[in-house]
């Protein structure tokens, strides 16, 4: 049977570490509180931003289990030009040879026959490029195409 009290009681060589760790602190934060005097005044700032802003408002999108990336402002053409072709007849094929892929892929067998079904998917929706800065945007949203210009996409 194991003594608890025994376990939680702190070595002397680890508390005697600790305290002078806690020391060293407590003298560096006078030290620096000296310098800190020396060094003049600080100006706070006044609460504006040191150049002009030119952004009248900001809309910020944060969706939980939103539209996906791809079929929003990031379309992937390769995904059309290899849709419905196994990852193994793509030029990615070497994806699945991977060792260390093997190691740690878990194979879920979806298929009625025990295949695994590896499939490309095509995106399911069209894409156009608007505005002057050409971004593509998704057939989903038509009037964000109209005002591209003035997104800011990360």
């Amino acid at each position: 049977m194991t003594n608890h009290i025994q376990q939680t009681v702190l070595p002397r060589r680890h508390f005697l570490t600790n305290l002078s760790s806690g020391l060293a602190g407590i003298s560096l934060a006078s030290l620096l509180q000296d310098e800190s005097r020396a060094a003049g005044v600080h100006q706070a700032p006044d609460g504006q931003p040191h150049f002009p802003p030119k952004a009248k408002s900001v809309i910020w999108l944060f969706m939980r289990g939103g539209v996906s990336h791809m079929e929003s402002f990031d379309p992937k053409p390769m995904l059309n030009k290899y849709a419905g072709k196994s990852i193994s007849e793509t030029p990615w094929k070497s994806v699945q040879e991977s060792e260390k892929l093997k190691r740690v892929r878990v194979v879920v067998v979806n298929d009625a026959n025990g295949q695994q079904r590896n499939k490309v998917y095509p995106l399911q929706v069209g894409y156009k490029k608007y505005g002057e800065s050409g971004i593509e945007v998704s057939d989903w949203f038509p009037h964000i195409g109209g005002c591209v210009d003035d997104l800011s996409i990360v």
